[in-house]
C-alpha cells in the first residue's frame, strides 16, 4: 500500500463514525439509531454528594425504561459555555443540540430536621416547555434511592408522543341527507291472469315513470313514497269466422284494452353504503288510482269503444333492489322491482273481463338530497 492510499484510508476511518452519526441523526431528529429518545441529564444542584448519587441513579432509571437514552451534560460543559442552568427553567438549546428531552433537578432540605426533597423537572427541548415536575421526600439516601425509579417512571409517563406515520387516506363515505327528491322512468313487463287461469293469459311491455320522496329514519332504514304513471295494454288474440259466402274464413282477432293508472307505492328500504355506492333492498305496498275510462278496440283501424272498470281493493305488494352511485350534485339510480295486485280488476264490458296483474320493472332515476345529517 503506497503512502497516498494510506492517507485516504486513514481519513476514511476518521470520518466514518461522523458520517454514521449524521446518518443516524437524519433517521429522526432527537432519537438514536435504535429509535430511543435521547434525554439530556444535567447536574443536580444542592448538597454535592447526595446530588451526584441521585444524578447517577436517575441515569440508570431512565435507561431502564428502554425507550430513552441518557446523555450526560457535565458541569465542565456548562462552565465552558459560561451560562447558568436554572433547574426550573428550560435548558438552553445550544447545550442540547440533537436532544429530545432533558432532566434537571436539585436536592433541598425540608422543614424538619433530617428531612430532604429531591425535585425533578422533565423538559421538552423542541418546544422549550415543561412536561412535568414532581418531588421525592426522604429521610435517608437508601430510602430515597429505592423510591427514585418510581418517580422517574411517573415523570416520563406524561410524555405524549406524536405519531410520525402518515395517516392513511380515509375512504370516501356516503353523505347522508334527511330528505331526497327524485325522478325515475323505465320499462315494465305486465302479466294478466284471469280467475280461471293458472298461468297468465296475456301480457304487455309498457313504460312507466314518476317522482319520489325518500325520508331517512336512521343510518340503515328509510321510508320512500312514489307517484308513478303507468298504463296497461291487455291484449287477447284469437281466431273468428270472417264474412265469407257461406264458407268458413278464419280471421285473426286482437282485442286490446288500454287503461291508465296512477300507482302510489310506499315502502321501507335498507341501505348499505360500501364507499361511494348505496345498495338498497326494499319492500312494501302500493295502491293505484284509475285514470280515464278503459279504451277498447277489436282490431287496429276499427272503431274504439270505452267503458269503466272496478277494483275490489286497489292494493298490492311490491319488492325490489336499487343500486345508487354519486354523480354530480346528486345520485344516479338503477332499480329492479316486482309488484302484484292483491285483488282483481273487472272491466265493465259485455263479458266483464277480469284479471290480476304482475309487473316487473326496470328503471333509471336521479335524486337530489336536502338537509345533510350532522356527524
Amino acid at each position: 500500500m503506497n503512502k497516498s492510499m494510506t492517507v485516504c484510508f486513514g481519513l476514511w476511518l476518521a470520518l466514518f463514525p461522523l458520517a454514521l452519526e449524521a446518518q443516524q441523526v437524519s433517521i429522526r431528529e432527537g432519537y438514536d439509531a435504535e429509535g430511543k429518545a435521547v434525554t439530556a441529564l444535567f447536574p443536580f444542584i444542592g448538597e454535592e454528594e447526595a446530588a451526584g448519587e441521585f444524578n447517577r441513579a436517575v441515569e440508570r432509571a431512565v435507561e431502564d425504561l428502554k425507550k430513552y437514552r441518557c446523555r450526560i451534560v457535565s458541569a465542565e460543559t456548562i462552565e465552558a459555555a459560561g451560562v447558568r442552568i436554572p433547574t426550573d427553567m428550560p435548558p438552553i438549546k445550544e447545550l442540547v443540540s440533537g436532544i429530545r428531552y432533558a432532566i434537571t433537578g436539585g436536592v433541598y432540605p425540608g422543614n424538619y430536621e433530617g428531612e430532604y426533597y429531591l425535585q425533578l423537572w422533565l423538559w421538552d427541548v423542541v418546544d422549550s416547555t415543561m412536561i412535568y415536575t414532581d418531588d421525592l421526600e426522604y429521610q435517608d439516601m437508601e430510602t430515597g434511592l429505592d423510591s427514585l425509579p418510581g418517580l422517574v417512571e411517573w415523570l416520563f409517563s406524561h410524555i405524549v408522543e406524536k405519531s410520525a406515520a402518515v395517516e392513511p387516506e380515509t375512504e370516501k363515505v356516503w353523505d347522508d341527507t334527511i330528505i331526497n327528491l327524485g325522478i325515475r322512468s323505465g320499462v315494465s313487463r305486465h302479466w294478466y291472469t284471469s280467475p280461471e287461469e293458472t298461468v297468465p293469459g296475456a301480457y304487455s311491455l309498457t313504460y312507466e315513470g314518476g317522482f319520489f320522496i325518500m325520508a331517512r329514519l336512521n343510518s340503515l332504514i328509510s321510508l320512500q313514497a312514489e307517484a308513478d304513471f303507468i298504463w296497461d295494454d291487455l291484449v287477447y288474440r284469437g281466431i273468428s269466422n270472417g264474412s265469407g259466402a257461406g264458407a268458413y274464413t278464419p280471421v285473426l282477432v286482437n282485442k286490446r284494452y288500454r287503461s291508465f293508472s296512477l300507482l302510489v307505492p310506499v315502502f321501507f328500504r335498507l341501505s348499505v353504503r360500501p364507499g361511494n355506492f348505496r345498495l338498497s333492498p326494499y319492500g312494501g305496498a302500493f295502491t293505484f288510482v284509475p285514470l280515464k275510462e278503459v279504451s277498447y278496440r277489436v282490431n287496429p283501424g276499427e272503431a274504439e269503444d270505452t267503458f269503466s272498470r272496478s277494483i275490489a281493493i286497489p292494493v298490492g305488494l311490491t319488492a325490489g333492489f336499487e343500486v345508487a352511485i354519486k354523480l354530480g350534485p346528486g345520485t344516479i339510480l338503477a332499480d329492479i322491482r316486482y309488484a302484484a295486485d292483491l285483488s282483481k280488476t273487472t272491466l265493465n264490458d259485455a263479458v266483464e273481463t277480469t284479471y290480476r296483474r304482475g309487473m316487473l320493472s326496470f328503471t333509471l332515476g336521479y335524486s337530489l338530497g336536502f338537509i345533510k345529517v350532522k356527524k
